[in-house]
């Protein structure tokens, strides 16, 4: 029987740099987004980052409940130097909705307006 080993407790995933996130197409800004996404929701949940669905899952049938929402929240807070509603964040449909907004956020027109709020 083998098992997997958690994640939980190895090194914290590298956030991508804002300014060089603006300077990517939305595509690529997208995509530096979700694997550093991924890496924080599997470092929460103990779980390799390549096994969080971002799609087909809300967040609180992930594992993200009020403890870890709020750890992700200011994990992505310090990171990206953005406000993430957490409310918001835990109510979202999934990670990709969250993903989504960062990324709106963080693009070259919005400098002056840094909140990431999923609908």
């Amino acid at each position: 029987m083998t098992t997997e080993a958690p994640t939980e407790g190895t090194a914290a995933a590298e956030p991508p740099d804002p300014a060089r996130l603006a300077a990517l197409t939305p595509e690529e800004r997208r995509q530096s987004l979700d694997r550093y996404v991924r890496d924080e929701i599997g470092r929460l949940l103990g779980i390799a980052a390549d096994r969080v669905d971002t799609t087909g899952r809300t967040m609180y049938s992930l594992g993200i409940g009020s403890i870890a929402g709020l750890e992700l929240q200011c994990r992505l807070e310090a990171a990206l130097h953005v406000t993430v509603d957490l409310q918001r964040l835990l109510r979202a449909n999934s990670a990709a909705e969250l993903i989504d907004c960062l990324a709106g956020q963080l693009g070259p027109d919005s400098a002056h307006q840094r909140s990431a709020v999923p609908a």
